[in-house]
């Protein structure tokens, strides 16, 4: 009976080879031989469940799922397809290989199959794994092919039909196959930078809002309804509104900024966003729509002993910093001495303060004044006082036709007095 489970197990897995289609790529519309290359790859999980429950490796690995996803997206680029609205496909592919890991290892354990290394048909690093790599290669350089009869779509039904007659892999439910429809009918190109970016805007009907949402009272968004709020987020649905288009808001990073909008992530970055020589290089800015500069806040009880630079920059102080941006940049350049903490959440960062993890933070004055409202034991540490002058201004790509409509949509809202309400909506008492 042992031997009739171990030859069983082995059949299995033999069956993990890529299933190809009937006809040929060139006699088959480009839609079904898009669907045919994901089911192929869903196909090859039977081989990976079978590895990994032999080996006794768990079905998730969050390391390699961000190596395939990353890849994936970065292939994508290449294929001028947008990464943002395809990576609810990649994540939902990689969500229905697990899900078919685990029907499989889930059957085999109610037959009582053994598993052993020796009865396992395919190896997982040097079998099944380039298959899933070329296979992976074919998807992404099928997808921009089938975009025009996803667009072309008039009847999701009709379309639900050839996915749920071409993804034929054991475990995918027909619910799954309706989610993977959506998703793919969510993809698009990228737009071309050769045509403007405004053209793109008015043409698509869609301005895409870079944003943080980490930083009061520019951007922040409220965790538990997911919505968001700030100066930057009002002007924004105030930009839309103004250009007749819908707002979508896509989030972005520090660290990202720049990198996210060269990969034609938004269009326009609204997130409190300095002005600087380095970011310019790559990009144009909006004019100025606030001033300011870096300052120091700390615990009320402490300012007398950090109201200067001198105090601040010695090695008893603890002076935390947000990751990526002007704050880093300016703690970096001028701090010698002190313990540097770079503290990743932006949103919780003056909480370190309060709480006596930090002593002091330098950051912008309009941050300082709203952070002193928000919590009484904050104060100004050098109130009225900057260490250096920082505009802030609307980041975009070098599209000179977008930045003339946002520059004269500001000297409206400037001349009208909606600006200044804007922010007194946040900063005022």
């Amino acid at each position: 009976m042992l031997r009739y489970k171990e030859c069983l197990l082995v059949f299995l897995c033999l069956l993990a080879s890529p299933i190809h289609a009937a006809s040929s790529p060139t006699n088959t519309p480009e839609l079904r031989r898009l669907l045919s290359l994901v089911d192929q790859r869903l196909q090859l999980m039977q081989g990976v469940a079978a590895y990994k429950y032999a080996n006794h490796i768990a079905i998730e690995n969050k390391q390699r799922e961000k190596i395939v996803l990353e890849s994936a997206l970065a292939s994508a680029r290449k294929q001028q397809l947008d990464p943002v609205t395809l990576e609810p496909f990649f994540h939902l592919q990689i969500k229905l290989a697990k899900i078919i890991q685990k029907g499989w290892i889930d059957s085999w354990e109610t037959e009582g199959l053994v598993p052993t290394k020796k009865n396992v048909a395919a190896d997982l690093k040097t079998e099944i794994r380039p298959k899933l790599i070329s296979l992976g290669a074919q998807l992404v350089e099928q997808l921009p092919l089938a975009l025009p009869e996803l667009n072309a779509a008039e009847s999701f039904d009709q379309y639900l039909k050839t996915v749920d007659a071409t993804i034929t892999t054991r475990f995918i439910t027909f619910e799954m196959k309706r989610e993977l429809l959506q998703s793919l009918l969510q993809v698009r190109q990228l737009a071309p930078r050769d045509i403007g970016v405004l053209a793109n805007i008015l043409k698509s009907g869609v301005i895409r809002v870079g944003t943080t949402a980490d930083y009061p009272p520019f951007s922040f968004i409220d965790k538990t309804s997911g919505k968001y709020s700030g100066i930057d987020i009002d002007l924004a649905r105030n930009l839309a509104s103004r250009l007749r288009v819908e707002l979508q808001f896509i989030h972005t990073s520090w660290p990202g900024l720049m990198t996210d909008l060269s990969a034609n992530k938004y269009d326009i970055g609204m997130s409190g966003i300095s002005r600087t020589l380095l970011r310019q290089r790559t990009a144009f800015f909006s004019d100025a729509y606030s001033t300011g500069g870096k300052t120091p806040i700390a615990r009320c009880d402490a300012v007398t002993e950090l109201n200067s630079l001198h105090k601040i920059d010695r090695s008893s102080v603890r002076v935390i910093v947000n990751p990526g941006g002007t704050n880093e940049k300016f703690v970096r350049k001028h701090i010698k001495n002190a313990q540097i903490i770079v503290y990743p959440d932006n949103t919780r960062v003056f909480a370190q303060i309060i709480d006596k993890h930090a002593d002091v933070m330098i950051t912008d004055a309009i941050e300082v004044k709203l952070q002193q409202r928000l919590h009484p034991e904050l104060c100004a540490a050098m109130p009225g006082e900057l260490f250096t002058h920082a505009e802030k201004a609307y980041l975009m790509p070098q599209d000179i036709a977008l930045k003339e409509v946002v520059d004269t949509w500001l000297r409206e809202l400037k001349q009208s007095g909606a600006l200044e309400a804007t922010f007194s909506r946040y900063l005022d008492p």
